[in-house]
């Protein structure tokens, strides 16, 4: 996928009740400070964390083989919320549907992300980038505050679960 705005891309798969097998909802305290301030090193941590738990839910579920793609894509989303969030708190959901892995991160933000090709000296500004070509979807929910991506669960998988 090339650089775009989030408007252009898909919607978020709309879920039944049947159609959900599992999720799992956090909620992270993010501190106050001023626009252009460095995340604290504990908000931080927070990404690693997020990254364990998924890991671990995704073992447990049978879904080894999403692991590696699932810890970049959380990576990716928290940490932007995390960095260029406006709200008091980010709220992460990880939702397993029949034939797909949602990851969702509201940061309270209306500020839409943006794919964005960073030169090559830039240390930051590829996150989004990231997420367009690991995700098979992606896309922000009408009011900015949530981005959200899909793993397709592979069909081999889906059979033997």
């Amino acid at each position: 996928m090339t650089a775009g705005s989030a408007e252009s891309l898909a919607e978020r798969p709309a879920f039944t009740p049947e159609s959900v097998r599992d999720d799992l909802a956090l909620r992270i305290e993010r501190g106050a400070r001023a626009e252009g301030e460095p995340m604290p090193e504990y908000e931080g941590q927070w990404v690693g964390r997020l990254r364990r738990i998924g890991a671990a839910k995704l073992r447990h579920w049978g879904l080894p083989c999403l692991v590696e793609s699932a810890e970049l894509l959380i990576s990716e989303l928290v940490t932007n919320a995390l960095r260029h969030g406006t709200g008091g708190e980010v709220a992460f959901r990880f939702l397993l549907a029949m034939d797909v892995l949602v990851i969702e991160v509201d940061d309270g933000s209306p500020g839409r992300p943006r794919v964005h090709e960073a030169d090559p000296d830039e240390e930051s500004g590829r996150g989004m980038l990231i997420v367009a070509s690991v995700a098979a979807s992606w896309g922000v929910s009408p009011d900015g505050t949530t981005t959200w991506c899909t793993l397709t669960i592979p069909t081999t998988t889906r059979s033997s679960r």
